[in-house]
C-alpha cells in the first residue's frame, strides 16, 4: 500500500507580471472536516478554479464555488472519482443558475475552468474540467497531466460537467503544480529546476519565468510528521516594493486529536493487526537465532574475538624459541559485510511475511464486511430499502480487491451489481469491436447510420465515409465502396454533420445513405454504385450553420441554429430538392443553443446544449380570411422517472447527451447517448424512463456517436473504434 503522505501547499498568484502575497481567488487546500462522508476522512482536497470571461463579481464567486466544490466532495460517499464528479456537477449547476439569472448573451456567460485534486495515502487523483494543466516534478523528470479533448468543454456550458480524470503515485519530495492558465506556460527546464526547492522558492521561480497573470497551487509531498518547509529568509520588510515572504500552507495531519469519552471495542482490523504483530514476534525471534547459528558455523571466526594479524611467539619444549606463526583471524571487511547482510535478511523475511499475511488479513476483513452488507440487504423489506446496503457491499468489495480477488469476492460483486441493475433497470451488453484494430489511431467517428445488414460511419479527421457489411459472425469493410474518400474526392463536400439511411429506390436506384455538410452540400452513396452529390436550395436569407438533420416520411428536416430555423425539403425522385418550407412560421422559438433534432411522423424533438428537450407539433388551421395557416407549438418536456424516489427534471440527471435517436414502431422511443457515463438511456415518447444500457467492459475513448439497426443491434462510436452489441431486453 502507498505510504500516507502530507503536503506543503503554496498558492501561485501572479498579477501584473509579479508574484502577489494575497491568496488567489478560487484556490484552496482543505483537509477533511470533522463530519465527512464515508471514505472521505483521510482525504486532502486542493483545487484551482478560474472564471472566464472575468467580471467584477467573479473573484468572490470563484471563492464561493471553490468552497461549494470542496463541500460537495466531502459530502459524497463512495469512490474518489464519484465524489470528484459530484463536486464538478455542483459547480456546473451553480454556474448555469448564475448565467440564467444574469441573462447574458452566450458570449458573455461565465465559464469555469477547474482542476480538483485529492491526496489520499500516496496517490493523487485529479479531475480536469475545461482548460487546465498539472505537472508532477521529480529530479530529472517532469510528467504533464492535461487533456486537449476536455480543454474546450468548460463548466457552465452544458447541463452535465465534462471531466477527465488523472492519477499519479507520489512520494516524499515530489512537487505538483496545478493551474487553469492556458498554454504555453513554463518549459520543462524551468519545471525541472524546481526539484529540491522549498515551496516559496519554487513559487518565486515560477513567477519570474511567467510572462502573464495566472493563479494556481504548488504542493510538495512530505512524509507524516516531517518538519514543515522552512519559509524563505526574511527580507528587509517595509522597503518599498519588497513583499513579505509567503508562508507555505501545510496541510494539517489527517489524525485528529482524540478525546477520551468512552472506550470503544477494538475493530476486527485492529485485532487482526495486533495478532499479526504478535505472531511475527514469536516467529522471527527463533528465526534470527537460527540464522546466527548458521552463520557462525559457516564462518567460525564470527564467534571469536578479533585478533590482530601479527606474529605470536609460542614457547617450544625445552625452552627454545619457536618460529613466528600467524594466527587465523577474520578480516574487518567480512565482519562489516555480515553486520549489514544479517539485518537485511531479517527485514526482507519480515516484509515478505507481512505482505503475504497482512494483505490476506485485510482482504479477509473487508470481504467479511461485504458479506454482512449483502445479508443486511437481503433482509430489507423492499428492494429500494436495500439499495444503500448493496452500494455499501460494492464499496467494501472495491477495498477488498485492492489486496486480492477470489471466486467468493467475484460472486458477491455479481450479486450486488445485479441487484442494483434491477433497481435501475440496467441492461449490460457485451460490446465487441466491429473492426479489429479500429479505424486508425487518429480516427474520430462523429456520426453513423445502420440497417439490418449495413453500417455507414463518417471519420471527420480523415474526411472519409466507411461502409461495413455483416457476415453473420461479424463485420467486414467494403473495400469497393465508392463514396467520400478524403478532401477533394467530392467537390465542395466537407465533413458530414450527419448521416441517414434512405430506403430504396432513392436517387441511385437502391437503398443507400444521405450525408450533408455544414453548408448544405448533399452526398448520396450506395454499395456498388457511383456516388452522386448536389446542393440543397438555400433559404432566401442564406445558410447560417447546419447543425443536424433527419428524414421522416420522405421529408428532410434541417436544423440551422445560425438562422434560428428548421427547414423542410421534400424528396422528388429520391433527391431532396426544391425550395425549402419553414417548420416555424408564426411562433418561432429561440434555437441558438439547439444541437440535435429527431423527427417522427407527428412530432419534432429538439435537443438543447444544456440537456433540455422540447417537443414541437405542427398543424394546418383555417385562416379567418380564407385559406389556411401553419401553426407550430413547442414546449419543454420534463424527463420522468416512475421508479420509487424518482422526480421529474428538465434534463437527464448526471448525463451529458452527445447524440439522440428516434426508434420507430413497434416500440417508438428515444435513445440518448450519455458522454459522461458512456451509457445509452431509453425513454418513451412521453419522456418516461424505460431503462439504460451499459457495456460489460469499459469502452476505450470518448463516446461520440450512436446508431441502431433493426431488429435489435446497437452501435456506439468510442475513440477510434466502433462497438456493437445485440439488445437483450
Amino acid at each position: 500500500m502507498p505510504a500516507t503522505l502530507e503536503a506543503d501547499v503554496a498558492p501561485i498568484h501572479i498579477a501584473g507580471g509579479a508574484p502577489r502575497v494575497t491568496a488567489p481567488p478560487g484556490t484552496l487546500a482543505q483537509a477533511s472536516p470533522r463530519r465527512a462522508a464515508r471514505a472521505r476522512s483521510e482525504d486532502l482536497v486542493f483545487l484551482n478554479l478560474s472564471l472566464h470571461p472575468g467580471q467584477p463579481s467573479a473573484p468572490g464567486l470563484a471563492d464561493e464555488l471553490a468552497r461549494l466544490a470542496a463541500g460537495a466532495y466531502y459530502g459524497t460517499p463512495g469512490s474518489v472519482t464519484a465524489a470528484l464528479r459530484e463536486a464538478a456537477a455542483a459547480v456546473n449547476d451553480q454556474l448555469i443558475a448564475v448565467n440564467r439569472q444574469s441573462g447574458e448573451e452566450a458570449v458573455g456567460q461565465l465559464r469555469g475552468r477547474m482542476l480538483l485534486g485529492v491526496l489520499r495515502g500516496g496517490d493523487v487523483y485529479i479531475g480536469q474540467c475545461g482548460m487546465a494543466q498539472a505537472a508532477l516534478i521529480r529530479p530529472g523528470h517532469v510528467t504533464h497531466y492535461t487533456s486537449e479533448e476536455i480543454a474546450d468543454r468548460p463548466l457552465g456550458a452544458s447541463s452535465g460537467p465534462q471531466i477527465r480524470f488523472h492519477h499519479a503515485e507520489v512520494r516524499p519530495g515530489d512537487i505538483l503544480v496545478l493551474t487553469t492558465a492556458s498554454p504555453p506556460l513554463w518549459s520543462d527546464a524551468t519545471l525541472s529546476g524546481l526539484a529540491g526547492l522549498e515551496p516559496n522558492q519554487a513559487v518565486d521561480r515560477l513567477g519570474a519565468a511567467s510572462g502573464r497573470d495566472l493563479t494556481g497551487l504548488l504542493l510538495r509531498m512530505a512524509a507524516p510528521g516531517a518538519k514543515p518547509a522552512s519559509p524563505l529568509p526574511t527580507t528587509e520588510r517595509g522597503r518599498p516594493g519588497t513583499a513579505a515572504p509567503r508562508q507555505p500552507h501545510r496541510a494539517p495531519p489527517r489524525q485528529r486529536p482524540i478525546t477520551p469519552p468512552r472506550a470503544r471495542p477494538p475493530s476486527q482490523t485492529w485485532r487482526a493487526t495486533r495478532s499479526l504483530g504478535a505472531w511475527l514476534g514469536r516467529s522471527l525471534t527463533p528465526l534470527a537465532a537460527a540464522l546466527g547459528r548458521l552463520l557462525s558455523r559457516m564462518a567460525p571466526g564470527l564467534a571469536e574475538p578479533f585478533l590482530p594479524r601479527n606474529g605470536i611467539r609460542r614457547a617450544a619444549p625445552g625452552g627454545a624459541a619457536a618460529e613466528p606463526k600467524v594466527s587465523a583471524t577474520i578480516p574487518p571487511s567480512l565482519l562489516t559485510g555480515t553486520a549489514i547482510i544479517v539485518p537485511l535478511i531479517v527485514v526482507a523475511v519480515a516484509a515478505l511475511l507481512y505482505i503475504g499475511r497482512g494483505r490476506a488479513e485485510l482482504f479477509s476483513d473487508y470481504l467479511s464486511q461485504a458479506r454482512s452488507a449483502v445479508v443486511s440487504a437481503q433482509i430489507k423489506p423492499s428492494p429500494e430499502d436495500a439499495r444503500l446496503d448493496w452500494e455499501e457491499a460494492l464499496r467494501l468489495l472495491d477495498l477488498a480487491e485492492r489486496y486480492d480477488k477470489n471466486e467468493d469476492s467475484q460472486t458477491l460483486r455479481a450479486q450486488a451489481q445485479a441487484a442494483l441493475d434491477q433497481l435501475d433497470l440496467v441492461t449490460r451488453l457485451e460490446f465487441r469491436p466491429v473492426l479489429s484494430g479500429g479505424f486508425g489511431a487518429s480516427a474520430r467517428i462523429n456520426t453513423m447510420a445502420a440497417t439490418g445488414s449495413d453500417l455507414y460511419l463518417s471519420d471527420e479527421s480523415a474526411l472519409r465515409i466507411w461502409h461495413l457489411w455483416t457476415t453473420g459472425r461479424g463485420y467486414e469493410v467494403d473495400r469497393e465502396f465508392d463514396c467520400l474518400e478524403g478532401a477533394g474526392s467530392i467537390v465542395n463536400m466537407s465533413a458530414p454533420v450527419d448521416l441517414v439511411v434512405q430506403e430504396g429506390p432513392g436517387p441511385l436506384g437502391t437503398e443507400g445513405l444521405v450525408a450533408i455538410d455544414a453548408d448544405g452540400t448533399l452526398l448520396y452513396c450506395a454499395p456498388g454504385q457511383r456516388p452522386a452529390s448536389g446542393q440543397l436550395t438555400s433559404p432566401d436569407i442564406g445558410w447560417g450553420r447546419i447543425q443536424a438533420f433527419d428524414v421522416s416520411a420522405d421529408r428532410l428536416y434541417v436544423l440551422d441554429p445560425g438562422r434560428n430555423a428548421v427547414y423542410i425539403y421534400s424528396a422528388e425522385g429520391g433527391l431532396f430538392s426544391g425550395n425549402p418550407s419553414l417548420y416555424f412560421v408564426e411562433q418561432i422559438p429561440d434555437l441558438q443553443n439547439a444541437v440535435d433534432l429527431a423527427a417522427t411522423p407527428e412530432e419534432l424533438f429538439i435537443l438543447r446544449a444544456d440537456g433540455r428537450l422540447e417537443k414541437c407539433e405542427r398543424s394546418l388551421e383555417a385562416a379567418p380570411g380564407g385559406g389556411s395557416r401553419i401553426l407550430a407549438a413547442c414546449g419543454a418536456v420534463p424527463f420522468e422517472d416512475e421508479r420509487p424516489g424518482g422526480v421529474p427534471g428538465d434534463h437527464i440527471p448526471g448525463a451529458l447527451v452527445v447524440d439522440m435517436l428516434y426508434a420507430p414502431p413497434p416500440e417508438p422511443s428515444l435513445y440518448f447517448l450519455d458522454g459522461l457515463g458512456k451509457r445509452v438511456l431509453l425513454y418513451s415518447l412521453r419522456l418516461v424512463y424505460q431503462g439504460q444500457f451499459l457495456a460489460t467492459q469499459p469502452l476505450d475513448g470518448e463516446v461520440t456517436g450512436l446508431a441502431l439497426a433493426a431488429p435489435d443491434e446497437m452501435f456506439i462510436a468510442a475513440g477510434s473504434q466502433v462497438y456493437y452489441a445485440r439488445l437483450s431486453r
